[in-house]
């Protein structure tokens, strides 16, 4: 072989070599990207069991939540941690939905907090005022999603609300 036959076929091998380290690195990449949603998938998750696991564990959070939040009175500060649930509740769908519109979840993550949201918790005195508080910090789309998914509508704007939370102190001026 000529000096001139053996750079070829170096330019030769070393393109194909280029184009395997190129696949090699793509595969890697897309093999990372499912690593990483699976992770954060289990963190989500993780996340949500521990939250329930500590409920389970506390017997006079355990007894609040088992009673009728429709039909039942409670006091003032049992709205509020009505209120705080329900918040911790909506930031965790927050969190998956955004992630889910990201791609970095799958949509059975989002399911299983809706439906968990669609229980009839937010069909409670606190529900719809809690949503009303939190909704301003959502983009007009998840807002529409969500209504349409939990209300069955789009909701209007109530003032009523606003004034349910002043009654119980929750807004500060």
């Amino acid at each position: 072989m000529s000096g001139f036959s053996i750079a070829e076929l170096a330019q030769i091998i070393s393109g194909i070599a280029m184009i395997m380290s190129v696949a090699y690195l793509a595969k890697q990449i897309r093999m990372n990207q499912k690593i990483m949603k699976m992770q954060f998938g289990f963190n989500l998750n993780d996340r949500l069991y521990k939250r329930y696991f500590e409920s389970s564990q506390n017997e006079n959070f355990s007894r609040f939540l088992a009673k009728n939040w429709r039909e039942d009175d409670f006091e003032d500060f049992e709205y509020w941690r009505m209120t705080l649930w329900i918040q911790t509740c909506l930031i965790d769908l927050f969190d998956s939905y955004d992630q889910f519109k990201s791609g970095v979840i799958g949509r059975d993550h989002l399911d299983m907090r809706m439906h968990f949201i669609k229980s009839g918790i937010m069909k409670t005195r606190m529900g719809k005022p809690t949503w009303e508080f939190w909704k301003k910090e959502r983009d007009q789309d998840f807002i529409e999603w969500f209504e349409q998914e939990v209300f069955g509508q789009t909701l209007a704007p109530d003032s009523l609300h606003a004034e349910e939370l002043d009654k119980l102190n929750m807004v500060k001026n």
